[in-house]
């Protein structure tokens, strides 16, 4: 049983249980018969690749939406009724036109969908590459250098050195140098590499980080070795576990909110257009079918009944051309354009977003789930107080350090007396010398090299300068003028001080760090010197001296030893990270001499390779002062809460630091207040999921903001899984391979472009270019603004296609000839209103636009009022362009605009109504007009009503255009009026109206298209009378927008500030002086 747990769990075990449970040797390793059952019954050391969707299955389902159901059906139709077209091979080419625009229009939207789906699942290509490639591997006795990893099986031992990549999941039972760390930020997000050992840890349900036996497959080796047996291969690793969670997140990804809103409105939008296209039919059944009733019966008699097919498949044609009229054909493509350029302008925002339509998404986000460190912090360690002993060496003096980047110029010690005293200059030595790391400048920015924390003191010590005024200006000069090549001048002084002879290696025991070093120019009277870094409470503890303000040494007292520990309480209660700071100048004689040879045989050679010596080598120190670091906050990201809390969003903030820290950067930028209790609102990973599911839904439905510490890549996807549940539209960010499914599975995946994996960015819907909290907020309010816009352009083209909808009906009511043909109205959809509709992207944003609360993703698209204005609109616009077609055919003038010069024949309206019935006419004669240079002349007079009708036709279309220029500028504000928001506030508008009219234009004047499209030129009177038909649609809107505002207009709700807030707003200051 116990061997099974420990098979389970190899990290409870010991390295003997561990051995015994896999049933393998330290000197000999697995058999090769054993190697061979093994993989028999564990397979190959690989992930699986899930089979890919075939071409033709993803070619087909661009096709599975109602939108597009409905193209094709009038495509199908429209061809049928153009191969049994009667008419010249003119109008047989124009019949076919429609219908290859049309499929046109769907092949390029497959060919798009098609592309963006086959690269939809690149993360899990990604995390292939994490994979190690060969392994050392012991097998039969002997050591195999480079065995492939997949023929890795459980149970074998592995040796491993610093830079190797880890294999699979390896249990660590042999550590062959002093410390052996391994880089797993990509796994757990722990910023620094982690320190390994062999030891057992004792709880088997313990989160990742706090396995320090195990190496994980996918990390890496950062220093040391060591060896360790194989315990999970495959899918069975912890990356392949997060790869079996991506798989399983993509299965539960769910359409976007506007994406939902278009289907919904495709299927409404086929069932109006079925019934409106029967009704139209059945309304004209008179004109081709004549019903004669036998008598006595309730059957009509089929002999003395007539049906006419052609003027059947005419009536037909028109319920054809009226479903055209309704579709918005352009509508994908407009909103792929403002999508497009959303994402153009989010990035240069530093918002890179890598799927379209994540942008609208963005728009409706009501809780934001952020990472601390990086996102919220710099992710650059600082240190931000430095406190020493007083001068009455029984208190503290505290000094505060500003600055939260490793650029030293943006900082400074504040409180400095005029230059440094020794105490101070001995603390500035120990950061430049007792340092692995360096300061690097690159294109103006600063960049630690090695350990954040050690980063951290090399800042310090520039910002503390020399004991030397002039010697510090000095060399800050030199900085300021050539920062690349000379990032650290004043380390770089200390360190010409001293020659560095050994290194005392961090462990875990002693949570210290020193280093023997040798002053320069060397004098045998000079001696050598210790300098010590490490934990206050372990370094104290070896103290037994402290140093004075001026350089006096004197014994460490009770009462400064209460004085410093009550400081390190005091830094503690703060979240501070504190170490401690010591110097020896009298070590014991085989090392007071040691001259740096680490190849001799020597008594100091061998002490100094002794690590567990080094206790011993680092005591009796003196103790020199405090230093006090911290990840601080970003200084923008004080605002961006503050932009949250208005906006009505929530901040839960998921980290896996521990949870005083993290608590305490919450209080810091205003996601609590300082004095809120935070029981309620802070929890590790452990006690959120001891919580029973239903308590945990009630934890999240109560819309406050929360922190969640120590928390593992389960607890985030635990998260957003509970968050949608409850209705919410989050964001989640995350940069490791372990936050992969959890991006996976939120609304909006955004992953970090600095720090982040290719797994977490192939995951994420959206990359920080600048790993930056505030970005997000900038991200959120840029979606909203598009959200809006799309609203604006297409309740615009909507309400277009109700006028268009409206022509053709009342024209088949009226009884009327055809107005406009199919080839007019997918010209107006496609190309007409394309510009305008795009140019209204570009409407700038509110000015409040994060003063509002979330918009709820149920809402709807077209909401009853808008519904009703729109009709009315459309209404007006049918009337408009029917009514222009009949002034033409009754009129020789109107309202004052002479419409006679062409020389057409004005009819009456009976004769208009019924003009079908003109073979019956006695005596109806009809003449030839012109149309500018060209006549338009017919043998029959009853063609007057069908080939005649061009110029009639020309009007129509020309006043649904124009209107539909004048309808885009009523869609500059749903609400307000156009003496408010000014026509030329979207200059793109004004332009985009121009193109549009310019194109008609085109169509009007240039022969061979007026042709295609049966349409002739225009004159200046017909101009005038469009003008008339259109410009009332402004009126007409603006006079609903002002009903709208007093009646139905919506209430904007602001939220009231929270204490935080007001906080956010006092701390905002000093974060950006900071």
């Amino acid at each position: 049983m116990m061997a099974a747990a420990h098979q389970q769990s190899p990290w409870i075990g010991s390295v003997e249980e561990v051995l015994s449970s896999q049933k393998t040797s330290l000197t000999q390793g697995l058999s090769s018969e054993e190697v061979a059952r093994r993989r028999e019954q564990y397979g190959t050391n690989e992930l699986q690749k899930e089979p890919g969707t075939p071409l033709w299955k993803l070619v087909l389902s661009q096709f599975d939406d109602m939108l597009v159901k409905i193209l094709l059906a009038a495509a199908l139709v429209s061809f049928v009724l153009a191969y049994l077209e009667e008419g010249s091979a003119e109008e047989g080419i124009r019949a076919y036109i429609e219908p290859l625009v049309i499929l046109l229009i769907l092949v390029l939207n497959a060919i798009v969908g098609v592309w963006q789906e086959s690269n939809a699942e690149k993360a899990l290509e990604a995390l292939k590459e994490l994979q190690s490639e060969h392994a050392k591997v012991l097998r039969d006795g002997k050591l195999i250098p480079d065995l492939p990893a997949r023929e890795l099986v459980p149970g074998d031992v592995v040796e491993l050195a610093a830079g190797d990549k880890v294999p699979a999941d390896i249990r660590l039972v042999v550590c062959k140098t002093a410390t052996l760390r391994a880089e797993q930020a990509s796994l757990t997000g722990e910023p620094q590499a982690v320190l390994k050992g062999t030891d057992a840890v004792a709880d088997a349900d313990c989160e990742l980080q706090s396995k320090e036996c195990m190496l994980f497959a996918g990390t890496a080796v950062a220093s040391g070795s060591g060896i360790g047996i194989v315990t999970s291969i495959g899918m069975a690793t912890e990356i392949g576990k997060i790869q079996s969670q991506i798989q399983e997140a993509s299965q539960e990804e769910e359409d976007t909110p506007l994406k939902q809103k278009l289907d919904q409105f495709g299927e409404l939008l086929a069932k109006v257009i079925f019934w409106i296209c029967v009704t139209v039919w059945l309304i004209n059944y008179h004109h081709f079918l004549t019903l004669r009733w036998a008598p006595g019966s309730l059957l009509p008699d089929w002999a003395a009944s007539s049906f006419n097919l052609a003027k059947c498949t005419y009536y037909f044609k028109i319920a054809v051309a009226l479903a055209v009229a309704a579709i918005p054909e352009g509508l994908p493509a407009v909103i792929t354009t403002c999508l497009a350029l959303g994402t153009r302008k989010m990035a240069k925002k530093n918002a890179i977003v890598r799927k379209l339509p994540s942008v609208e998404t963005l728009g409706c986000t009501t809780v934001i789930c952020s990472d601390k460190t990086g996102t919220l912090t710099t992710n650059q360690m600082s240190v931000v107080q430095l406190s020493l002993l007083s001068a009455d060496g029984s208190s503290m003096r505290h000094f505060e350090v500003t600055g939260t980047t490793y650029n030293p110029d943006q900082g400074e010690v504040l409180g400095l007396p005029g230059g440094l005293d020794t105490c101070m200059s001995y603390i500035a030595e120990v950061c430049a010398v007792c340092n692995e790391s360096k300061l690097d400048c690159s294109e103006g920015t600063f960049k630690g090299v090695g350990a954040p924390t050690e980063a951290s003191l090399k800042v310090l010590t520039e910002k503390l300068g020399t004991p030397d005024k002039a010697t510090t200006h000095k060399l800050v000069q030199q900085r300021i003028a050539d920062a690349a090549a000379c990032a650290s001048p004043i380390c770089e002084w200390y360190d010409a001080k001293l020659q560095r002879l050994a290194l005392l290696e961090f462990d875990r025991d002693r949570k210290s760090m020193g280093v023997i070093a040798r002053q320069t120019p060397y004098t045998r009277h000079s001696g050598n010197v210790l300098l010590v870094k490490g934990a206050a409470e372990c370094v104290l503890e070896r103290c037994d001296r402290i140093m004075l303000p001026e350089g006096k040494i004197v014994k460490l007292t009770p009462a400064a030893r209460a004085a410093v520990l009550e400081t390190v309480n005091d830094m503690a209660g703060n979240a501070l990270r504190i170490l401690a700071l010591a110097r020896k100048t009298d070590l014991p004689s085989p090392l007071s001499g040691f001259d740096g040879d680490m190849h001799g045989n020597n008594a100091a050679t061998k002490l100094l390779q002794d690590a567990s010596k080094y206790a011993d080598i680092e005591s009796g120190m003196v103790f020199l002062g405090l230093a006090g670091l911290r990840d601080p906050p970003r200084p923008e990201v004080a605002d961006a809460i503050r932009d949250c809390t208005n906006a009505g969003i929530r901040v839960i903030v998921i980290t896996g630091d521990n949870q005083a820290t993290a608590e305490a950067i919450c209080r810091m930028i205003g996601v609590f207040d300082d004095n809120e209790d935070l029981s309620e609102h802070s929890f590790t990973g452990r006690q959120f999921s001891e919580m029973g599911e239903a308590q945990q839904e009630a934890l999240l439905r109560k819309k406050n903001n929360l922190v969640f510490s120590r928390a593992e890549p389960k607890h985030k996807q635990d998260i957003v899984r509970l968050l949608k549940r409850c209705g919410d539209v989050a964001a989640m960010t995350g940069d490791g391979v372990n936050d992969a499914p959890a991006l996976k599975l939120a609304d909006i995946g955004v992953a970090m472009g600095i720090t982040g994996t290719e797994v977490a960015k192939e995951a994420s819907d959206m990359v920080l270019a600048d790993d930056n909290f505030s970005t997000i907020v900038a991200a959120v309010a840029e979606g909203r603004s598009i959200y809006n816009n799309m609203k604006a352009f297409i309740r615009y083209m909507i309400s277009s296609n109700i006028g268009e909808v409206a022509s053709i009906f009342l024209t088949a009511i009226l009884g009327l000839p055809e107005g406009l043909i199919p080839v007019q109205l997918l010209w107006v959809n496609l190309v007409t209103d394309g510009p305008p509709a795009t140019a209204l992207g570009f409407n700038p944003a509110d000015p409040d636009i994060m003063q509002k609360p979330p918009r709820d993703p149920e809402e709807q698209l077209i909401t009853p009022w808008v519904f009703v204005r729109y009709m009315v609109v459309g209404a007006y616009v049918g009337a408009a362009t029917v009514g222009a077609f009949v002034v033409w055919y009754m009129c020789d003038s109107f309202l004052g605009i002479d419409l006679s010069q062409d020389g057409h024949t004005p009819v009456s309206w009976y004769q208009l109504s019924h003009w079908e019935e003109c073979p019956k006419w006695q005596g109806f004669t009809a003449s030839s007009y012109t149309a500018g240079s060209t006549t338009v002349s017919f043998a029959n007079p009853c063609d007057y009503f069908t080939v005649g009708r061009t110029k009639a036709s020309t009007l129509s279309l020309s006043v649904l255009v124009a209107i539909e220029m004048f309808n885009a500028y009523n869609a500059l504000s749903e609400d307000n009026s156009l003496l408010q928001v000014r026509p030329w506030s979207n200059p793109w508008l004004a332009l985009a109206t121009v193109v549009s009219l310019g194109l008609h234009c085109v169509i009007l004047y240039v022969p061979f298209l007026a042709q295609v499209f049966s349409i002739v030129p225009l004159s200046l009177n017909e101009w005038l009378l469009v003008l008339l038909f259109a410009l009332p649609v402004i009126l007409i809107d603006e006079l609903l927008k002002m009903l709208g505002r007093r009646f139905f207009g919506v209430k904007h709700v602001v939220p009231t500030k929270r204490a935080s807030q007001v906080q956010a707003e006092q701390q905002a200051p000093k974060l950006k002086a900071a």
